[in-house]
């Protein structure tokens, strides 16, 4: 397999002609590309890209922000006063980025909010960087693009209006956005300050230079803190290097048309770089065609993704997906899910720890919730998975049970008994849900994926992660770190974790029973300790479904704070041993509370003592009469 560079591809490239581009310098066309700075060139479309009408004037409005604003200090929406500035990407960090909204509410609603104390310099920078996020997206309409930019201006003290320009560059667009283009717009536009930021704070020099080679560009963007969003990022790419990157935001669909197109345009062989294949395969095909083709369009559509299969249960394509190709007019907003929700759904843990867990969640990708019985682990997980989504998306959330037979055979891949069309049984190789819920994930890499292991503990965790222990690591989510599975599917398979899979176990460390996590496990993993929450959220829902017992919701926290504080204390217990909320929350209103109380001591805690006090009755005894005095 040969190997090559973006910049080594490029320099090539710019050894002839420019298919497609004029450079204009000091007003001055010429076809011919000349190393000189990127201040003095300003590039000018005389071709779409893709065949796509709709690229010419966004990407030069990409350029004009590349230069005006990323490599100068200044301004898309008012030459005359710059506002691209190291001081108002700060405040921005700080109003936006580092203040995420945790209440209910549309996007637009709560974007309102959160830039209410916002500066106006700040303020239209952030509406500059959304005109930056919406700019190249086909599937918003061009009113709808003005909806969104109009409503961060219209919060500016001094009015700012949009030129004509932009609502023109607003008509059209390049590719479709999908799903994250809505489901995810929040994170994207958190990124996009994380780069400009990260980008400015560049020496000038390295911007320019840049500007002018893609390899570094790409660098750039990659490396910038912030969130993944893939799709983000090389929307970048390809709007301030248009000759060179190509607008596909789809990893999957980058790496399928790369290899189905391979053995017709790249006679060496595909490279370790994909972009760098894209483009010589791109070149290829205009050189023999005579103009830009548009790979979604037939014939060339049926040369790389042939019609999408969908699986009737996981809801996964198995060759590509047409996710760019959505054919709708506007992306319909996704419902959000935040903190916010779980909070109105019904936790009793403060909106600002969920928050924490979910800020190390996401740099750690695999999450514990580890606690005593009734902390609410496993209702919490879930709603932890749509809150980190940032919608309820149960097609994008697979739950699972650990139990001691679980074994890896189960749970990642192996051989599976089955019966055959002649009704012969047969031994075929079966993924386990891991391994399914990965590939849906890969397949929408903008989406975050959750997969929910109930009890994850419960079975040996080491036995059912097996070799992937090692793929599941954040750092361990690319193809040089791929390894062959146990049952490979392939004698050439090298198999890794996409990046946007995450995920989530449950584990009750109360039991004595269940099996100890080694420290293999504990190193891959973040932990995340739910505590009692007896708090007063807690107490406003039992005096919703206790009504006629006013007083009797103090006299449980009372009782139960003590209880827990005998059990804490206990040297052969702990906090480990606690009783939890839930037990103590009941389903539905409940017309006798004491009666209910009762019920739940004696059927559900006496029990539960009776096992940690089995050396002592008397003192299990004592704690349950305590209860019920």
């Amino acid at each position: 397999m040969r190997t090559s560079t973006a910049e080594g591809r490029t320099q090539s490239r710019f050894s002839q002609n420019v298919r497609g581009w004029s450079f204009r310098h000091d007003k001055a066309e010429f076809h011919a590309w000349t190393p000189l700075s990127w201040h003095t060139v300003v590039m000018t479309r005389t071709s779409p890209t893709l065949a796509r009408a709709g690229s010419i004037l966004v990407e030069k409005t990409a350029a004009q922000i590349l230069q005006q604003c990323l490599i100068e200090d200044g301004s898309i929406l008012t030459p005359d006063r710059g506002v691209w500035t190291l001081k108002n990407l700060e405040e921005l960090h700080r109003d936006y980025v580092d203040a995420p909204d945790m209440s209910a509410g549309t996007f637009g609603e709560k974007l309102v909010g959160q830039l209410s104390n916002t500066s106006d310099p700040a303020r239209q920078l952030f509406a500059e960087l959304y005109i930056l996020n919406v700019l190249p997206l086909d599937n918003f309409k061009q009113k709808t693009k003005l909806g969104y930019i109009n409503g961060v201006l219209d919060g500016l003290h001094q009015p700012v209006e949009l030129p004509a320009a932009i609502a023109d560059a607003f008509s059209g667009g390049v590719f479709n956005g999908g799903r994250a283009s809505s489901s995810r717009r929040w994170a994207q536009l958190s990124f996009l300050v994380d780069f400009a930021e990260y980008f400015k704070s560049r020496p000038v020099e390295t911007r320019r230079e840049a500007a002018n080679k893609p390899e570094m560009m790409r660098r750039l963007v990659l490396d910038s803190p912030g969130h993944r969003e893939p799709a983000q990022r090389h929307a970048l790419m390809y709007m301030f290097h248009p000759e060179y990157f190509l607008p596909i935001v789809s990893s999957d669909q980058r790496q399928l048309l790369r290899d189905k197109l391979a053995p017709d345009y790249l006679p060496s062989g595909a490279s370790d770089d994909l972009d760098a294949d894209l483009r010589a395969i791109d070149d290829a095909v205009v050189a023999e065609n005579g103009g830009a083709v548009d790979y979604y369009k037939e014939p060339w559509r049926a040369r790389w993704n042939p019609k999408v299969k969908k699986d009737a249960k996981s809801g996964a394509t198995t060759e590509g997906t047409a996710e760019e190709e959505i054919e709708e007019d506007d992306v319909p907003e996704a419902k959000p899910y935040s903190v916010a929700d779980i909070v109105s759904d019904g936790a009793f843990h403060p909106a600002d720890r969920l928050q924490q867990i979910l800020k190390r969640w996401e740099k750690k990708k695999n999450l514990v919730l580890q606690g005593a019985p009734g902390t609410g682990k496993t209702w919490l997980a879930k709603r932890l998975a749509y809150a980190l989504i940032g919608s309820a998306s149960p097609e994008a959330v697979r739950a699972v049970q650990f139990h001691p037979n679980t074994s890896y055979e189960d749970f990642v891949r192996g051989w599976r008994p089955t019966a055959g069309s002649d009704g012969a049984g047969q031994l075929v190789l079966n993924d386990g849900p891991l391994l399914r819920h990965a590939e849906q994930a890969r397949l929408q890499p903008d989406i975050p994926h959750v997969i929910v292991i109930e009890e994850i503990n419960r079975g040996n965790p080491a036995q059912a992660f097996g070799g992937v222990l090692t793929l599941i690591e954040s750092t361990k989510r690319s193809p040089k770190d791929a390894l062959t599975l146990a049952y490979p599917g392939s004698e050439t398979e090298q198999y890794y974790l996409p990046e946007n899979l995450f995920i989530i176990g449950t584990m009750n460390i109360a039991d004595r029973s269940l099996a100890l996590v080694d420290f293999a496990l504990r190193r891959r993993f973040c932990f995340e300790t739910l505590e009692p929450a007896f708090t007063a959220q807690w107490a406003d829902l039992l005096n919703k479904r206790l009504p006629n017992n006013p007083d009797l919701v103090t006299n449980i926290k009372t009782k139960i704070g003590s209880l827990n504080a005998q059990i804490s204390d206990d040297s052969a217990l702990g906090t480990a041993f606690q009783i939890g909320h839930s037990f103590l929350t009941p389903a539905e209103t409940e017309s006798n509370g004491v009666e209910w109380f009762r019920g739940v001591v004696e059927s559900e805690i006496a029990p539960l003592l009776a096992e940690y006090w089995f050396d002592s009755s008397d003192t299990a005894d004592a704690a349950v009469s305590a209860l019920l005095a």
